[in-house]
């Protein structure tokens, strides 16, 4: 394990699970459960008292040495390497996405940028040229109808299942696979008493189909138990653990190692044993006892590095998971690729997980109608989330071509603009809006959350110690205006070459 390669993900294979488990597509695996004497529910250390004894590795899990070594570079990392090496080895991430209907209500023509096309419909507090403060916690959502045709949710919530009789019709079929694989994009984790086991008869009843569609489309190995499901992703940069530092990675990783072999494991640290509880790898029994699931345990280890991906699985996994693909940020083979099979892609995602596709001149993104299939929410509630999206908002009208200019996949944010739109929008609406008072007595702190967050979501990125806007930012921007002054706010900088008169 001294470098990784799981980014690059598993071949182009048509069935089968890998992981060396030895098994079929869907195949259900044995569930092995140790129940754990001596623990207090709370604790610091769990033992395993097994009959079979000592160390062994397992075949596509967590080995004695491989994860020692694992553990030892995790904890050795800067914390960017260390995110990107968890991600690579265990993929364990969730999907991410846009969030936002078209104003239109309706996609615009493939060949239009992003700069000049339909933005995204908000609410009125949430554009802050509607002149008034942003209101509290809200978000705009709508189910599509596509998504879950003609279901009854049975529960409120997220990735809720169809109230239907199993398997009635070939469309409650359809209806049940694609609940069924968002889920497990969204959670790769899913276990039947855990916070989405709702979901997880779903997953066993079309476990064939899940499995071998994975494989296929994504590359992506299933394992699915008696009680849990494991999607196996490849990895992506930036898509580790929230909240987890290059000393977490490794204690979580030594932990699963100890657990899965049956021996004594630290889980002091209160992240570790939160994650743990989460995914039901360490439960507790009525009598304060820690319960280990092993198997568990085992299918959360890494997978052996795979074979390299070709440009379909490259694009595809991009797609299925990241915000936005530009062109210009692809491979000569992957961006020729993609130019010949957007529209078949759109139709297969559309098909394979509900999301609909935008795609521009830039590039392709897939959205969520529902709102649901993503890990960070843009629209979104809280102060960075509405911070985040009125200094997009500022930058975009600032910046962005004219629309007999070219059209770049992105332009040059000028620092004193950041500063200068920063300081105006918190001057207009952090106190009515009820912002958090760290970040408004702290603006570099806010500054600097705020563009994680927008980078996070690949609306900017980083150039140097400067920033990019991209081109899929403006779909969070009013339309063009005629005449509109700039710098009006008291932070604003003018002068600096990025204020323009912007006419429609």
């Amino acid at each position: 394990m001294e470098q990784y390669e799981y980014a690059t993900g598993a071949g182009e294979v048509a069935g089968g699970v890998a992981g060396g488990r030895g098994v079929g597509a869907g195949q259900l695996t044995a569930d092995a459960r140790v129940d754990v004497p001596g623990g207090t529910g709370t604790g610091v250390l769990v033992e395993a008292e097994v009959s079979d004894g000592g160390r062994t590795a397992v075949p596509g899990g967590i080995g004695d040495v491989g994860a020692e070594r694992l553990a030892e570079r995790l904890a050795a990392a800067e914390p960017g390497v260390a995110h990107d090496l968890f991600a690579a080895a265990f993929g364990l991430y969730g999907a991410r996405h846009f969030g936002g209907v078209l104003d239109s209500g309706q996609a615009a023509a493939a060949g239009t940028s992003w700069w000049h096309g339909p933005s995204v419909r908000l609410p009125s507090g949430l554009r802050s040229r509607a002149g008034r403060p942003v209101q509290g916690p809200r978000r705009a959502r709508r189910v599509a109808a596509d998504v879950l045709p003609g279901a009854v949710p049975a529960t409120r919530g997220r990735h809720r299942k169809p109230e239907r009789s199993p398997g009635a019709t070939p469309q409650q079929i359809a209806i049940e696979r694609r609940t069924a694989a968002r889920l497990l994009v969204a959670h790769p984790v899913v276990t039947a008493t855990g916070p989405h086991g709702a979901g997880f008869p779903l997953v066993r009843r079309h476990a064939d189909w899940l499995a071998e569609r994975f494989l296929t489309v994504l590359g992506y190995p299933l394992t699915i138990g008696h009680s849990y499901a494991r999607l196996h992703k490849a990895g992506l940069p930036g898509r580790g653990l929230t909240g987890f530092e290059p000393a977490g990675y490794a204690c979580l990783v030594r932990a699963l190692a100890a657990l899965a072999d049956g021996q004594p494991a630290g889980v002091d640290e209160p992240a570790v044993r939160q994650l743990l509880d989460e995914w039901q790898v360490l439960t507790w029994s009525e009598d304060g006892r820690p319960v280990v699931d092993r198997e568990l345990a085992r299918a959360l280890g890494p997978l052996a590095a795979p074979p390299a991906a070709g440009p379909a699985l490259s694009v595809r996994r991009r797609l299925a998971e990241a915000p936005v693909v530009l062109l210009d940020e692809l491979g000569p083979k992957e961006r020729g690729w993609l130019l010949e099979h957007q529209h078949t892609e759109a139709e297969l995602f559309a098909d394979f997980l509900g999301l609909e596709a935008e795609i521009r001149s830039e590039g392709v993104a897939l959205l969520d109608p529902a709102d649901e299939l993503t890990d960070l929410a843009l629209p979104g509630t809280g102060t960075l989330a509405q911070a985040a999206l009125l200094l997009v908002e500022r930058l975009v009208e600032d910046l962005r071509p004219l629309p007999e200019e070219s059209a770049p996949p992105a332009v040059l944010i000028p620092d004193a603009l950041i500063d200068g739109a920063l300081g105006d929008i918190t001057d207009e609406y952090g106190l009515a809006a009820g912002w958090r008072r760290d970040y408004l007595a702290d603006l570099t702190a806010f500054r600097r959350d705020a563009l994680d967050l927008l980078h996070r979501m690949q609306l900017i990125a980083p150039a140097g110690r400067a920033w990019l806007l991209r081109a899929p930012a403006a779909r969070y921007a009013p339309p063009l205006e005629v005449h509109r002054a700039p710098g009006s706010g008291r932070h604003s900088r003018p002068g600096s070459g990025a204020q323009q008169e912007l006419s429609a």
